[in-house]
């Protein structure tokens, strides 16, 4: 018996789909787990044997081998162990699988879900690459509902995924349309630009800088006033647009504005 499940793995700045690929087979009751797999996803067949049984629910006690496809890319996230999980009861015929969702978390050993970390980075590569719907842990949901047009399907456990994919207790689905969580300014910083006195020719140089998204480098001896200039230089820098929160490739063009460490040499300014 074989069954295939979907999950994505954070590749540079992009991510990339991983089939989960499960068969099982007689022999020694065992998990294995191949494809470039480095020791946090290959410890996920302990986590996954204890959350079943917390579950309620049948590891089938025969050879279960877990493939992650392509094998030639390293995988490196215990974001899998939901992914695992599914396509071990898909294979052993417990429940039915939706194709068009897309599943990220890590399992507890209670069978509870634990957030992951880069959850938006994955929710942006999953739409990237067509999928819509993501079955997420409820712990991730906050982060998750910044990223728009995709369908959210929160679980608490494991339980509550079986139940969802055999049609018993429907995860309720969150649409967050153009994001629902709005984007706050800043508060109020305690260095503002306009209350530097003097330094016109490093004001003058930093004013350049946020106007044209350039790199600076502050240079020169303690007590001239790189960090006061440094940390009154986001005062005067627009806020970041929700696409360029949540959105790395949108980010970089205004990267420097959004950090821009400067520098004011012998050819600019010397403080």
């Amino acid at each position: 018996m074989s069954a295939q499940v979907q999950s994505i793995i954070d590749v540079g700045t992009d991510g990339m789909l991983v089939d989960i690929e499960c068969h099982i087979s007689s022999g020694l009751p065992a998990i294995v787990i191949v494809g470039f797999a480095n020791k946090a996803v290959d410890e996920a067949k302990e986590r996954i044997r204890s959350a079943f049984t917390n579950s309620q629910l049948e590891l089938p006690k025969k050879r279960i081998t877990i493939n992650l496809a392509p094998a030639d890319i390293p995988k490196d996230s215990t974001s899998f162990d939901l992914a695992i999980a599914t396509s071990v009861l898909t294979a052993s015929g417990q429940c039915s699988y939706r194709t068009d969702n897309l599943y990220i978390g890590e399992l507890a050993l209670d069978g509870s879900l634990r957030p992951v970390r880069g959850i938006i980075g994955k929710l942006l590569a999953g739409r990237r690459q067509g999928y819509s719907r993501f079955v997420i842990p409820v712990g991730s949901l906050s982060q998750a509902k910044l990223v728009p047009e995709i369908t959210l399907l929160p679980a608490r456990n494991l339980r509550d995924v079986y139940l969802h994919l055999t049609d018993t207790v429907k995860l309720e689905g969150i649409y967050t349309a153009e994001g629902m969580l709005p984007i706050k300014r800043s508060k109020q910083h305690s260095e503002d630009f306009r209350h530097v006195v003097g330094q016109a020719r490093a004001k003058r140089a930093l004013e350049i800088a946020a106007a044209g998204a350039h790199n600076v480098l502050l240079s020169g001896p303690p007590g001239t006033g790189k960090s006061m200039l440094a940390k009154a230089l986001r005062t005067i820098l627009p806020p970041l647009s929700r696409e360029e929160v949540v959105n790395l490739p949108g980010l970089k063009a205004r990267a420097s504005q959004s950090s821009c460490l400067l520098g004011i040499t012998d050819f600019g300014c010397r403080l």
